[in-house]
């Protein structure tokens, strides 16, 4: 008797198995899609990129990722300015990182390379880093001293 039960509930698991991976495939495929996207402006380029606010978001950042767009990015933002420091282990992309003030003023730029150990630290305390493919900032022209214009500033104010 025990062995007619098991057979249709481990054909039923079986197929809410496939079901439920099926599910969570197509939400990690979308998930740059499900994050909350925030219009920015980079020394006058409008952007909308996706924010990194909790420390789970900022732990993830675009590890794991294959692809970002061409004007796509993650914009990290912390409680208040310190040193921050980003390293690339677990993604596959290369990207480049802008550090900035709590004023919007960007301090810093750094290329990072793909699955790298190596620490790239702010020079100074900043708010925010945002990070982009690697050599955005160069081709359109953004450099250290370029402001960010971000929502969550008005007029240099939090």
């Amino acid at each position: 008797m025990n062995k007619k039960l098991n057979r249709p509930f481990s054909i039923i698991l079986f197929v809410c198995v496939g079901i439920a991976y099926t599910s969570l495939e197509a939400v990690c495929q979308d998930e740059p899609k499900r994050r909350n996207l925030l219009p920015i402006n980079v020394a006058g380029i409008e952007l909308k990129v996706e924010l990194a606010i909790t420390p789970e978001e900022q732990i993830l950042g675009l590890m794991y990722r294959d692809s970002l767009a061409d004007n796509g990015g993650m914009l990290f933002v912390f409680p208040k300015e310190r040193c921050l420091s980003f390293w690339m282990k677990d993604t596959r992309i290369p990207l480049s990182i802008a550090f900035i003030k709590a004023n919007g003023r960007i301090v810093q730029i750094d290329s990072m390379k793909p699955y790298s150990l190596d620490s790239h630290v702010s020079r100074e305390k900043v708010k925010y880093a945002l990070e982009m493919n690697e050599g955005w900032f160069k081709a359109h022209k953004v450099k250290e001293g370029d402001t960010v214009k971000i929502p969550l500033i008005v007029d240099g104010k939090e």
